[in-house]
């Protein structure tokens, strides 16, 4: 079994994010194969779990179709650049709407010192 790597780079950000598959003999001669619906789930999944960035069918077409050509000329890296949306961008929660009781203070404590207004000045 050979070990084959996709990594991952996202627009002005530092980090990469890597993925690794091992492939045998008739898997590599035909890397579609190893490709079904479920292992690109786990492909989307790995990489959104660890980006934190959410990548769409489109995208994700693109990563694989970009790997699948790369160990068909016998890479084993293959790496793309994307520009993608943060997931926090997809998120539909519209929070607690409840208005809070109103909390009325206590003033039956506080009185005047001396029983009359402080000084105004009006010059």
């Amino acid at each position: 079994m050979v070990n084959y790597t996709f990594i991952l780079h996202i627009n002005n950000i530092e980090d990469e994010y890597s993925y690794a598959i091992n492939l045998d003999k008739s898997q590599e001669d035909n890397p579609d194969l190893f490709f079904p619906k479920s292992e690109r789930e786990k492909l989307r999944n790995w990489f959104q779990e660890q980006s934190l960035y959410k990548i769409n069918d489109d995208n994700l077409n693109k990563i694989i179709e970009t790997w699948i050509k790369d160990i068909e000329e016998g890479f084993r890296d293959s790496s793309i650049t994307m520009a993608l949306p943060l997931l926090i961008s997809q998120m539909k929660e519209a929070g607690n709407q409840e208005i809070p009781h109103p909390i009325y203070p206590d003033l039956s404590g506080i009185e005047p010192i001396s029983g009359m207004l402080p000084p105004l000045n009006f010059n």
